[in-house]
């Protein structure tokens, strides 16, 4: 697995330089849980700020995963609210991967 990205400096989500010290040392699980975490207790402002860090980090799998781990709420309203807030920030790339996770969760 090729190394990850050096930390962005204008990335907001507090996190992300935790995230990049696991996957540094090679602790994957680690950083999977810490993203699996976030997608599940974010509010939907703070889950946008640690999707759009990662992307900007260039970690575009982490931001997955959290989308992923997001979209398997029980709480429905909680994943159409999270995608609400990916929409207003412009985020439809991100609105479009979450929904999808979402759909394929409930069949």
């Amino acid at each position: 697995m090729p190394a990850p990205p050096t930390p962005v400096a204008d990335t907001s989500w507090a996190e992300l330089k935790t995230i990049n010290v696991y996957l540094a040392d090679g602790k994957h699980r680690d950083a999977g849980l810490l993203l699996w975490r976030a997608g599940r207790t974010l509010d939907a402002a703070d889950l946008v700020k640690a999707v759009g860090s990662c992307r900007t980090a260039g970690l575009n799998e982490a931001a997955e995963s959290v989308l992923t781990s997001a979209s398997e709420r029980a709480d429905r309203q909680a994943v159409l609210n999270i995608a609400a807030a990916l929409g207003h920030a412009g985020r439809e790339q991100d609105v479009a991967f979450l929904l999808n996770a979402a759909t394929r969760g409930t069949r």
